[in-house]
């Protein structure tokens, strides 16, 4: 007869509080942080395109990393949900809550539409189609009169605090919504991630063909899992619309899309954390140095980009978490910090 361990429970109860209460401090830390960055706008846009930029990763990192269909054309899905959202309100005088689910249902049905057509590509294929249908709506809104062509269109201005029309004077309202945003969209992903949906993902990302074998259909869900992305996508290219008050064709460009994919590859694009990790590091050491170093060196952000991803695809091309995963740093933190059981042994409490 197998013997049980009668303080395992016990254990991995006081593990999960432990690691509960980390969470509810960092959050914590999070949500205080505005109130110690009054007077510090910059620091507090810092954090804010962090969020922002996350979230986008996060995006990119259902259709990338969990499904392994590698696209470098999700700029073009944010710029999509944010000229949309931005001429339901010029044009057609909508609230600006009221254009972002018209803007999510458009991208998510042109995103479905093409790429339900696509999906019979693998591979280098269909990266070159994610790349060419990002280049192609950009030069429609390049040569369109109603989008605003090359100048582009801008949401009039408000002055204050006004959650009527989603602009706000204080950063900090921006900073606690990106907040927001970034921490739903991870649940989403995760709750993606531990279900039949995130099952099916990962067998395709392994192996297509098994697969198709074991019952699951690739194209089905490989639809599925880009209209979500794009949704995401939508309601991140909302965001920067109304925060920045202005969008031209340039957020779409390629360049664009490679610095969304950038933080899921550094991070871990296995995790579904990776995006966090990576994206939340990335903008704040690139904004650093942009702050620190722009006036001398112009466009080192670039460089540090393209360094980092050489260096981590040669060194650690799981990123950072899958390091962690397997470091002694890990079995230090959550065996002796949190007690948790880390590889197969339960750390003594």
């Amino acid at each position: 007869m197998l013997k049980t361990n009668s303080h395992s429970a016990p254990r991995r109860e006081r593990s999960d509080h432990r690691t509960a209460a980390a969470l509810a401090l960092l959050v914590a830390v999070m949500l205080a942080l505005p109130l110690f960055l009054s007077d510090m706008p910059y620091i507090q846009n810092v954090f804010i395109l962090a969020f922002y930029m996350t979230t986008m990763s996060m995006a990119w990192n259902l259709l990338g990393g969990m499904t392994g269909q590698n696209s470098i054309g999700h700029a073009c899905f944010m710029g999509i949900g944010a000229y949309t959202s931005v001429l339901c309100v010029t044009q057609f005088g909508m609230n600006p809550w009221a254009a972002l689910p018209v803007a999510v249902l458009v991208t998510a049905a042109i995103t479905g539409l093409v790429f339900s057509q696509c999906f019979i590509l693998r591979g280098p294929y269909f990266t070159l189609v994610t790349i060419a249908f990002a280049e192609a709506v950009r030069q429609v809104i390049l040569n369109w009169d109603f989008a605003g062509k090359a100048i582009g269109v801008g949401l009039p201005y408000v002055r204050g605090n006004n959650w009527l029309l989603f602009s706000f004077k204080d950063k900090a309202i921006y900073y606690y919504v990106a907040f927001a945003m970034m921490v739903g969209v991870y649940l989403i992903m995760k709750r993606i991630d531990n279900s039949k949906l995130g099952f099916a993902l990962k067998t395709i990302r392994e192996d297509e063909d098994v697969a198709a074998a074991i019952g699951i259909r690739p194209l089905k869900y490989k639809v599925i899992a880009v209209v979500i992305s794009a949704c995401v996508s939508a309601v991140a290219g909302f965001f920067y619309a109304c925060y920045y008050r202005y969008i031209d064709p340039n957020i779409m460009l390629q360049s664009a899309s490679v610095e969304l994919v950038l933080p899921a590859i550094i991070g871990g694009s296995a995790f579904v954390e990776g995006p966090l990790v990576g994206g939340i590091l990335m903008v704040s050491l690139s904004e650093y140095l942009r702050n620190t170093f722009g006036g001398i060196l112009p466009g080192i952000n670039l460089i540090l980009y393209a360094v980092v991803l050489i260096v981590v695809i040669r060194f650690r091309p799981t990123g950072i978490l899958g390091w962690y995963s397997h470091s002694d740093f890990r079995t230090f933190l959550e065996g002796h910090l949190l007690g948790r059981n880390v590889d197969g042994k339960e750390a003594r409490a």
